[in-house]
């Protein structure tokens, strides 16, 4: 965040500065006093806790400049800025903020799946020819994307936004704090269901990404997904570049090469030429991903030549199909970030590409699948059994769906289900042996990285 007074932030925020001296500086933002900063104002947001009761603690931490809600005592050092509501507050800084950046160019991206990997392979498409912010770790909601808003400085060219959702209104809050001149949709799946009932609802509420767009804006998507296809585009008032393998794409798939742990090699053709990409994330389905990455980064001036150049750069993310090796020699595909039915299967592919003796599954739930979640999961059991995994092991409710569809293809000695996570690390030195490929996936709040914390332990 560029530097600014105490009162032009106040101005920001759309508050009131109560307190404090109005030319003290602020050069960050914090929802959180321990990791607050020198010269950061610490935002009291209202949650599950009340970052008023955390005040002092901001204090002792050198915060000398605060947003708040409620009336407050502060000493007289401290400039307090009063907001009607502190995330409200946060959001409209965030919106304001951005609007110092005139020339920045700005890029949304949406989907059911595909989002962080999309987002990153974009960054490195772009980071040859532009200095690009983007969202950092799972910074993609209501609070998360307005503190990457605050990142951005006026070194940067560029700002990639990931813009996540549960329900509608979400997306379009987020497109009117960045207000994004090009968007992606990566693809309409099942994520979410549960709450906006139908596949067509969630196009709906991920098509906000466009609320804000004009003449001049242009949407890139994923013309392969069923329901991006049937969309009338010729229908929009902005422009639609088509990313796939149908022959209506702007940009055209090609070819997918799957090099296993190693990655994908793509062959895109777009302006009369075939190009190819080296995409070093692994995974048919990161094909896809670096398409509209690439796609995206033409669009917005980038030479083909660069994007390859700087995309074969581009590393994994946390919890994103990274691979690691054990000390006791078990290699763990840690995919435990969040989970859909299609990002479980594509994670199947990944581990029977891997190189190993035996191809091992650890999954649990995946929620927000609504009415026909045991569906959902007998489906990803049925996937596991016809692609012949070696040992599948599942934890949770809904997973035991998975166990028994899985066990009607593989034999029951070849499937094991648990109660629980915790039941199942207790079981996995009995069950996991050096030479194995383990995939660990399930929706992020089943908090299967402790089970790849215990696998990739040493307990020599």
């Amino acid at each position: 965040m560029k530097s600014t007074t105490v009162k032009e932030f106040a101005l920001l925020t759309g508050g009131q500065l109560l307190q404090g001296d109005p030319d003290q500086m602020v050069d960050g933002v914090s929802t959180d006093t321990r990791k607050l900063g020198e010269g950061d104002a610490f935002f009291a947001l209202v949650g599950e806790r009340d970052g008023h009761d955390f005040l002092d603690n901001a204090r002792k931490a050198g915060c000398r400049t605060v947003v708040v809600s409620k009336e407050v005592d502060l000493p007289e050092d401290t400039a307090v800025i009063r907001v009607e509501d502190t995330l409200k507050g946060l959001q409209t800084l965030a919106k304001n903020y951005l609007k110092q950046f005139p020339d920045l160019k700005k890029v949304g991206v949406t989907g059911s799946t595909g989002k962080t990997s999309t987002k990153e392979l974009l960054y490195w498409s772009l980071c040859g020819q532009f200095k690009t912010a983007r969202n950092m770790l799972n910074f993609n909601n209501h609070i998360g994307m307005p503190l990457t808003a605050l990142s951005v400085e006026e070194i940067h060219q560029a700002a990639i936004f990931e813009m996540g959702m549960g329900n509608f209104g979400e997306v379009d809050l987020l497109a009117d704090i960045a207000r994004p001149q090009m968007g992606i949709i990566t693809n309409i799946g099942v994520s979410h269901i549960s709450d906006l009932g139908s596949r067509e609802n969630i196009l709906k509420a991920k098509m906000e990404i466009t609320n804000y767009f004009d003449e001049n804006s242009v949407l890139v998507v994923n013309i392969d997904n069923d329901l991006l296809s049937k969309e009338n585009w010729e229908n929009k008032k902005y422009r639609v570049v088509k990313v796939g393998k149908s022959p209506e794409s702007d940009y055209l798939i090609r070819d997918i090469q799957d090099h296993g742990e190693s990655g994908v090699t793509l062959t895109l053709a777009f302006d009369g030429s075939d190009h190819v990409f080296n995409i070093p994330i692994p995974g048919v389905h990161n094909g896809y991903n670096g398409a509209l990455a690439v796609a995206a980064a033409v669009e917005m001036g980038v030479d083909p030549a660069t994007v390859a150049k700087t995309i074969a750069k581009c590393e994994h993310t946390d919890q994103r199909l990274v691979i690691t090796t054990s000390p006791a020699g078990v290699k763990v595909i840690d995919d435990s970030y969040n989970a859909s039915p299609d990002s479980m299967q594509a994670g199947i592919d990944v581990l029977m590409r891997a190189e190993g003796k035996r191809k091992v599954v650890i999954l649990a739930d995946m929620l927000g699948m609504g009415p026909e979640t045991e569906k959902y999961h007998r489906q990803v059991g049925d996937y596991a059994g016809d692609k012949g995994v070696g040992l599948v092991l599942t934890a949770g409710k809904d997973a035991a769906y998975i166990a028994d569809s899985a066990a009607k293809k593989l034999g029951e000695e070849n499937v094991r289900h648990f109660a629980s996570r915790d039941e199942l690390i207790e079981h996995l030195n009995e069950l996991i042996r050096p030479g194995d490929v383990v995939l660990v996936k399930a929706s992020h709040a089943l908090g299967l990285e402790k089970v790849v914390e215990y696998l990739l332990k040493d307990r020599s």
